[in-house]
């Protein structure tokens, strides 16, 4: 087994942009480029049977479990995950009723979430979401995952990565994430709003040296001035901090759902002009990190 936060020996890690939208899922023909699923990403080692790394279960999961669905039947082996949390708003939890390894009681899952002390918090949330009155079934039930808790700042172990929860400013209380993978960190810093000292200087210290910042900027200037106090940042924020962090590369996400592609085009060329290492997100991206570097695949 290869030791948290170490190099394998069978590759680099790949990240997979699954869903970079926020608030709400569209499925309009002009934001087809950019995608219009919820955030969802996957972190995984490039080594046969690897488990992967899910952040959050945005829309974009449910197209995540059919795939690793597959996976597991073509490997005759049960399908395993570990899931972070970052927190329990509608956009980052609504593809769960429609992931399937849920719904296959072999399936090996752990779900970790850092609201609370309790883990019963989140399992509870989580399962009266995706059950009666509001679904009809109960699919997380039926694979009866492992529930636990994490605390900002305290590392702890998921999918053979070591993971450090960074605390966030969004109402109601988020978790990022520095995940270590031997091949680079990734750093995943959303619902996020800048303006808190105290939280800045804790975002700012996880991100240091990252391979990969992932960074809530669903605004830019103009659209924030209009938005103090929904609990999100804009890229010029984004863009600056990576420059005075060394983060290698930076993607934009959780666009917001009125947004089109043209608009989305124009806003992350605005971005490249300032912060030339900077992109926005997209669904379907994949990228490969190796020896301390990312590459968009």
């Amino acid at each position: 087994m290869t030791p948290p936060g170490a190099s394998s020996a069978e590759g680099g890690v790949r990240l997979t942009i699954w869903g970079a939208g926020g608030s709400a899922p569209t499925g309009r023909a002009d934001r087809a480029r950019f995608g219009g699923d919820t955030v969802c990403f996957e972190i995984r080692r490039e080594a046969p049977g690897a488990p992967p790394l899910i952040v959050d279960l945005g829309s974009a999961a449910r197209d995540l479990g059919r795939r690793l669905k597959t996976e597991a039947l073509d490997s005759g082996r049960p399908c395993e995950a570990e899931i972070l949390l970052s927190h329990l708003h509608l956009d980052h939890i609504m593809g769960a009723p429609f992931f399937a390894p849920f719904y296959d009681p072999a399936s090996r899952i752990r779900i970790r979430c850092g609201l609370s002390p309790d883990p019963e918090f989140a399992r509870d949330t989580l399962m009266a979401f995706a059950g009666p009155p509001i679904f009809p079934i109960q699919p997380i039930h039926m694979s009866e995952p492992a529930w636990d808790v994490f605390r900002p700042a305290e590392p702890f172990e998921a999918a053979g990565f070591q993971v450090t929860p960074v605390r966030l400013n969004h109402p109601g209380g988020c978790c990022g994430f520095r995940i270590e993978t031997g091949e680079g960190a990734i750093c995943v810093i959303g619902d996020h709003e800048h303006g808190d000292a105290e939280i800045d200087a804790g975002v700012a210290e996880a991100v240091e040296g990252a391979a990969v910042m992932l960074y809530d900027a669903a605004y830019d200037d103009a659209d924030y001035e209009r938005h103090r106090g929904w609990g999100h940042s804009t890229w010029s924020v984004g863009g600056a901090l990576a420059e005075r962090c060394g983060v290698g590369l930076t993607l934009f996400h959780h666009h917001p759902p009125e947004l089109d592609d043209a608009t989305l085009d124009a806003r992350e060329a605005a971005a490249r002009a300032v912060h030339p290492l900077a992109r926005l997100a997209r669904q379907g991206m994949r990228l490969r990190l190796s020896g301390g570097r990312a590459e968009i695949l």
